[in-house]
């Protein structure tokens, strides 16, 4: 045996020292030391984690082999449909198999149907349009034959139809070609900032009195794909909307620029029908007898169309097959982790609302709520809602994910059902994602498994895994607005202590001998 040889353990220590001093070094910010470090004390764990979720056989695409079957089962699941049902009770029949605590929690949802639809342009040339209800819209039929024929308004911006008035918009079809925010902006954040067309276009378009509303769809790239998604009438006199790509969008803006007249026909089947009972599936791992929980967040509905692959079976699939990875490799944390699978989030949260009006005590327990609907393409870290010192928190734990390449933190994280608990101040995550891809698939007929990666959503699952587990053992509480504490769990102060991790500046004097010792 060599001195090299002799010298393997030591060059070991080396290197856990220098990963240590490093992640320190790039997470300088005001935490206590005592928290820090017991923080870091995870590095060991969260890199057996990420081994496993991104190397081993048993493990790797797991998440996206059992989406890959699950959507070939169910397909597309929106609110108050069998396929959402069908699809609960088969998620609630496989964590019974994989040995979680399960139950399930009704909730009353919406029960809103498409039927169909048609939008041909007729004037100054005709043109067949493609075009999707938007959710909870009414239809046409109250026009003779079911039909609806006017001639179309143009407009950039709500403020271009409020200068326009009444007098121009009433007796119209109102079309929003609204650009899809600041192309300096990233995707969710020109997402946000537009959306608004979409949520309320027909609601400010019926008051000025027009007839349907045709919003261009909410992306960045489009192949003649329209977008459906939520809106809210808030008016007393509804009227049809729906969703159109880009490109018809800017056809409309054109003849409309130049002075001619842009007649419209269009035709919509669009139903609300009565609510329906649906569930919240409630899957815990942890000890049975833990106070204090981590809520992993995904929805279990889509929109009806497409197969609800990226939004938001991936969330779901992701979410699962953390808490599995975490079993099937022995780690048990000392809290719960909480894994919620909402039902009708598109229509307004539903699911989550009903929770938070039936377990308000857990609002108190909740160390952390981390979300997973910005879809499963490759993972960046995560974004943070809350303190500063929360924010502090949650960048130490991410600077242990370099395996998967995820260790950033960022604020305002886009948050569903999450937002909800940080309302009641909870600190609140979401998983981040790439999300250059993620606006061209949203809500439409192309969210599909070939919207997906496996190796993207092995690298999602070793992230969230590896934040569930850290957020779910680690003796301290995140800083949060709720009146508790930021403390200990009782008697494990000391679980993972080792002489390398108690401070950065004994990392440092570790490194120093180390180095001498092999060079002496």
């Amino acid at each position: 045996m060599t001195r090299w040889s002799h010298s393997l353990p030591l060059l070991a220590a080396l290197v856990a020292a220098s990963q240590l001093t490093r992640a320190s070094a790039q997470t300088s910010c005001a935490l206590p030391d005592s928290v820090k470090n017991n923080i870091l004390q995870y590095q060991d764990d969260v890199d057996k984690i990420m081994q496993a979720a991104l190397n081993e056989q048993q493990h790797r695409h797991a998440a996206y082999d059992g989406l890959d079957d699950f959507v070939e089962r169910f397909g597309a699941r929106p609110s108050g449909s069998d396929e959402l049902e069908d699809a609960i009770d088969f998620m609630e029949q496989t964590a019974r198999q994989d040995g979680f605590r399960v139950r399930t929690e009704e909730v009353m949802v919406p029960h809103w149907v498409r039927g169909e639809e048609t939008l041909l342009m007729l004037r100054p040339r005709r043109k067949s349009m493609s075009i999707l209800g938007l959710g909870t819209t009414i239809g046409t039929q109250q026009y003779p034959a079911g039909v609806l024929k006017a001639e179309a308004v143009v407009f950039n911006s709500f403020e271009e139809m409020e200068k326009a008035g009444k007098a121009k918009v009433s007796g119209k079809i109102v079309v929003f070609n609204a650009p899809f925010g600041d192309t300096k902006d990233l995707p969710i954040d020109r997402y946000r900032e537009s959306n608004e067309y979409r949520v309320h276009g027909a609601a400010r378009a019926s008051k000025l009195g027009a007839l349907a509303a045709l919003v261009r769809s909410r992306t960045d790239f489009s192949l003649n794909t329209p977008h459906t998604g939520s809106m809210d009438y808030n008016v007393s006199t509804p009227i049809p909307a729906a969703a159109v790509t880009p490109e018809d969008a800017n056809i409309m803006a054109r003849h409309f620029k130049k002075g001619k007249p842009v007649e419209l026909l269009l035709k919509m089947s669009a139903a609300n029908l009565p609510q329906r009972k649906s569930r919240n599936l409630i899957v815990d791992y942890g000890p049975a007898d833990a106070i204090e929980m981590v809520l992993l967040s995904a929805h279990m509905d889509s929109w009806d169309v497409g197969e609800g692959a990226m939004d938001n079976g991936g969330g779901v699939f992701v979410n699962y097959h953390s808490i599995k990875l975490l079993k099937q490799l022995g780690l048990m944390p000392r809290r719960t982790i909480r894994v919620v699978f909402w039902t009708a989030e598109e229509e307004g949260y539903y699911g989550g609302k009903e929770y938070i009006k039936n377990h308000e005590f857990d609002v108190q327990k909740m160390q952390i709520a981390i979300e997973n609907d910005l879809g499963v393409s490759r993972p960046l870290g995560l974004r943070i809602a809350g303190s500063d010192a929360a924010k502090c928190f949650v960048k130490h734990t991410t600077s242990l994910f370099g395996l998967a390449n995820s260790t950033r933190t960022a604020g305002d994280p886009p948050l569903s059902e999450a937002h909800l608990f940080n309302e009641k101040g909870v600190p609140a995550a979401c998983i981040d994602t790439d999300q250059s891809r993620y606006f061209w698939y949203h809500h439409t007929q192309a969210d599909t498994m070939d919207a997906l990666d496996p190796r993207e959503m092995d690298l999602c699952v070793a992230t969230m895994a590896s934040a569930a587990f850290v957020f779910a053992d680690v003796p301290d509480r995140v800083p949060s607005d709720v009146a508790v504490p930021l403390r200990s769990v009782k008697g494990s102060a000391n679980k993972r202590s080792s002489a390398i991790a108690r401070r950065p500046a004994l990392c440092l004097v570790a490194v120093v001998a180390v180095a001498a010792r092999l060079l002496g």
